[in-house]
């Protein structure tokens, strides 16, 4: 046993997949430290009495969170996960490389282009949330908040599929030039980029390998950066 639990999401009909990028976000980090944890799959449904026993806060209760039982502290959010991952571990490899602030501003940035990815897997997700009672409250509240159903908010898979792929444009020009996202290093711009990408491959494999990873042809810069990083998730 592991003296860090990770709290991820669960979704049915895929067992030990993670296929959320806030939780992608934690395991990713976590994987790039080199810092071994266990995972503890907790269902949408019972996020609301499951989390808020461990945090004992008034916070929402989400995921992911860690449980560092060494240290008999909880932590809720990615980014404060990988703050904390940061501080506590500084000898492991680094996620911000001593600029936190810029990485922070790169995730709003990156957050604010991912619309076309969540578009391409929201359906599937609001079918794998849970039992029926948790699918219904997912999509009655997505819909409340999206002021439409799941299906128009998805809108039609080649627009979305088109929009990522010229979002993904600069992606494909950096890593033409470098290695990593973050520059010569592994950093929190691959952990971010990485974490929705994920989601994708997970939630729509088929369109994410033969329309995403391979959408322009004869440019495998993607697909490259994406095997490379396949170790962390």
């Amino acid at each position: 046993m592991q003296s860090i639990k990770l709290y991820d999401l669960a979704l049915n009909d895929f067992e030990k997949k993670c296929g959320s990028p806030n939780t992608l976000k934690a395991r990713i980090s976590l994987n790039i430290k080199g810092i071994p944890f266990d995972t503890v799959w907790v269902q949408l449904g019972e996020i609301p009495t499951v989390i808020p026993k461990l945090t004992k806060t008034t916070e929402t209760p989400t995921v992911p969170i860690i449980v560092d039982t060494s240290k008999n502290l909880v932590i809720q959010d990615s980014w404060k996960i990988a703050q904390y991952l940061e501080a506590t571990y500084p000898d492991a490899p680094s996620l911000f490389h001593g600029n936190e602030a810029l990485y922070k501003a790169a995730q709003e940035s990156i957050d604010m282009l991912s619309m076309p990815f969540s578009c391409l897997v929201i359906v599937n997700i609001a079918n794998r949330i849970g039992d029926e009672a948790v699918k219904n409250e997912f999509r009655k509240t997505r819909e409340a908040m999206f002021g439409t159903t799941l299906e128009n908010f998805a809108g039609n898979p080649e627009d979305k599929i088109k929009l990522a792929n010229e979002v993904l444009k600069d992606i494909r020009a950096k890593l033409a030039k470098s290695v990593y996202l973050s520059g010569s290093k592994v950093g929190w711009t691959d952990v971010v980029w990485l974490s929705y990408l994920v989601m994708v491959d997970v939630l729509n494999h088929d369109v994410f390998q033969a329309r995403i990873l391979d959408g322009v042809p004869g440019d495998n810069t993607l697909r490259e950066w994406y095997e490379r990083m396949a170790k962390y998730v």
